[in-house]
């Protein structure tokens, strides 16, 4: 059997009013136009908490007061994301402000408040387990 490796993303769950934070990747940037919550991958020696709020202000660069709570969910991806490299995705439960509505980067394309019905509608399966928890958290 061959030695894989994983990369590690993380993830926050903003909800704010009842509705979560969902931003719809760039299909041209990123090769999938789901809908999701913002995050990424860990770089060099970050920790969780340090790779997540670089992430969330890449990502959303108009957020502030970022506070990251309870873990909620951690999901390996099933299908490898380049030869021999998997994904692990780890969720986390955020409190943040924004300065006026959400911002993206160039990375997402649109961002919508939803509500639980409809972030359960159109979330992305793996990020769907982690908004459920978080709505039953809060």
């Amino acid at each position: 059997m061959a030695n894989k490796k994983f990369f590690v993303g993380v993830k926050g769950v903003i909800i704010k009013d009842n509705k979560v934070l969902l931003i719809k990747a760039n299909k041209n940037l990123e090769g999938r136009d789901h809908w999701e919550v913002p995050g990424g991958r860990i770089a060099g020696d970050e920790t969780l908490e340090q790779a997540l709020v670089r992430e969330l202000n890449e990502e959303v660069p108009n957020i502030k007061n970022i506070v990251q709570h309870e873990l909620l969910h951690a999901h390996r991806i099933e299908r490898d994301i380049a030869e021999d490299t998997s994904l692990v995705l780890v969720f986390f439960r955020v409190s943040a402000d924004f300065d006026g509505e959400p911002q993206l980067s160039e990375e997402h394309v649109a961002y919508k408040w939803a509500s639980y019905d409809e972030a359960m509608e159109l979330a992305y399966p793996v990020v769907s387990e982690a908004i459920e928890r978080a709505f039953k958290l809060r």
